[in-house]
């Protein structure tokens, strides 16, 4: 029984610490586009500490081990490595981190769901319809209701949202274990983007304290990259997988608070309701996923 306590005890921690590093990482990213560096910036940092890092894990299991095609491989830097930060990090310049917290997660996991009947012929059971009716709802009102109206920003995080469900997708059907697929991603954006950064794309990070730019680089290079996907797949071991896969439907709150805190942003009424309808039409989604879905997080 002590055991089992402190299992449970363990994997909470874990839980609590990924989803606050996800929240975090949008946060920190709305921060760098608001002051001192660009979304290239930011992008490259982000990659290139990744990418360093990661490199040993490509170096053991290579490329070839996975079995994914170049144009699934492609697709899969693409849409959640160097593009998916690049646009995000543009969209925070115009949205708040609260809209990228709710927006981002919400739209994926409502993909996720449309991707899953079309493609693997998941069944639309009463849970996922109900989810993504309240995702539907919420991102009406984070649209409807956003302090600084509806912008191009919020356009390009839903277009972000459906980058991460595409990329769950190939992760689903190629099974590529977590670590794995984040060097992949990683070590692919180090290559093909820091090259076109150097050499072609607008920069700020010359200007910039060298505080902000460890900030970055401490956060999103390891933290997020790194360190989170090892809390993940460790509270998914300690809490079972189906408590797990809901983890994301925290990151509307949990963003929004971060949000308050750290960059001044409102904490209305609204914000909160919009904050949990989306979490909880998240919830509902991915607490019944299809159970292949989970073996890609192992």
């Amino acid at each position: 029984m002590i055991q089992s306590h402190k299992h449970l005890a363990l994997g909470a921690f874990w839980a609590a610490f990924s989803v606050l590093i996800w929240s975090g990482s949008l946060v920190l990213l709305r921060l760098g586009v608001t002051t001192n560096l660009n979304a290239y910036d930011l992008t490259a940092i982000r990659f290139g500490t990744a990418g360093a890092l990661l490199a040993p894990v490509i170096v053991k299991r290579g490329v070839a081990s996975v079995g994914l095609g170049v144009v699934a491989l492609v697709s899969l830097i693409a849409c959640f490595g160097a593009p998916y930060i690049a646009l995000i990090s543009q969209a925070l310049k115009t949205a708040s981190a609260s809209a990228a917290g709710a927006l981002n997660p919400g739209i994926m996991a409502v993909s996720v769901v449309l991707f899953g009947i079309a493609l693997f012929k998941d069944q639309a059971n009463v849970s996922r319809i109900a989810g993504i009716a309240l995702i539907v709802l919420g991102v009406f009102g984070q649209v409807a209701w956003a302090s600084t109206g509806f912008t191009i920003g919020h356009l390009i995080l839903a277009v972000t949202g459906m980058m991460w469900a595409t990329y769950t997708v190939i992760i689903r059907k190629s099974e590529i274990a977590a670590l794995h697929a984040t060097a992949l991603v990683a070590v692919g954006s180090a290559l093909a983007y820091l090259p076109i950064y150097v050499f072609a794309l607008p920069k700020r990070i010359l200007h910039a304290p060298l505080p902000d730019i460890l900030l970055q680089a401490g956060f999103q290079g390891v933290l997020v990259s790194v360190l989170a996907v090892y809390a993940f797949n460790r509270s998914t071991e300690l809490l079972g997988a189906l408590i797990g896969s809901t983890l994301p439907a925290l990151i509307p709150l949990v963003t929004l608070v971060l949000g308050t805190v750290f960059l001044g942003e409102p904490l209305r009424p609204r914000e909160l309701i919009i904050a949990l309808v989306i979490g909880a039409g998240v919830a509902l989604i991915l607490i019944r996923r299809h159970p292949s879905s989970s073996r890609s997080q192992k």
